[in-house]
């Protein structure tokens, strides 16, 4: 049995999933299903005295107490901005984001783009055949969401503002188009993956916008809510399991190097 003990922290299912798994590769794990600092977690923290610490996937609410992390311990991130972290980096403890390992973005972004489909057919209960489909964002989950698309049999534009992106998408079969309040977008699905408000009452309005990018969302007044659904941490709640073996795969190639 290691000596390394990972606590692994949040209420997105992936974390739970991925506790176990650690365990069954050797590691001793605990979760513990919150996203703020609470007294619960910290008499775990004390009782546990980990040396792994995986934090929620979005920014935990609060921050552990400097002195309840022993000398060495490492700390991986999910969302978290450098005003959360700046503590812990100032007493020295190393601070990983695994968001930022590449194997695991492109793998989340893959089980996104699966995930947005079981949503599509349970929210329009209708094929994706013959359908016409905008992609805000042409980045790793844009990408994956067109590639997941197209062999449905659908009508994919992607929306994107570089000419780098632009002439990717066309090469790779794509329609592509520049963000242009002019977009016919009325009889289209538009599916927005740009952690930017952009979306204005100046465009046309579409038959439904699927937001897979974190909150504010794409919206920048709420008149449109009716035909909108905000659709963070798709991979959590649809494939936990997959979603935790691309996790703790993650966290091993992080802790390694």
């Amino acid at each position: 049995m290691s000596k390394e003990k990972w606590l692994f922290i949040g209420t997105d299912k992936r974390l739970s999933v991925c506790c176990k798994l650690m365990e069954n590769k050797g590691y001793t794990s605990r979760w513990i299903p919150t996203n703020a600092y609470t007294d619960e977690l910290e008499s775990l923290l004390m009782e546990f005295q980990p040396n792994h610490i995986v934090f929620p996937i979005l920014e935990m609410k609060g921050t552990i107490p400097l002195h309840l992390l022993g000398e060495g311990t490492k700390l991986y991130t999910g969302v978290a901005s450098e005003g959360w972290k700046k503590r812990y980096k100032k007493s020295h403890f190393l601070i990983e984001s695994y968001l930022q390992d590449e194997i695991f973005i492109w793998e989340n972004a893959r089980i996104t783009a699966e995930a947005f489909i079981s949503v599509f057919y349970n929210e329009i209960g209708q094929t994706i055949d013959r359908k016409q489909f905008y992609v805000a964002g042409y980045g790793r989950v844009g990408k994956m969401v067109a590639d997941s698309l197209k062999p449905l049999g659908a009508d994919v534009t992607v929306l994107a503002r570089s000419d780098a992106q632009l002439g990717e998408a066309k090469m790779r079969g794509f329609n592509a188009e520049r963000f242009s309040i002019e977009l016919k977008m009325s009889e289209a699905y538009l599916i927005n993956t740009i952690p930017v408000q952009w979306f204005s009452n100046q465009y046309e309005i579409p038959k439904f916008i699927f937001d897979l990018a974190s909150a504010p969302g794409c919206l920048r007044e709420t008149s449109t809510n009716e035909y909108y659904r905000l659709l963070p941490g798709l991979p959590g709640k649809y494939f936990p399991v997959d979603a935790a073996i691309s996790l703790s795969d993650a966290l091993e190639r992080i802790h390694r190097r």
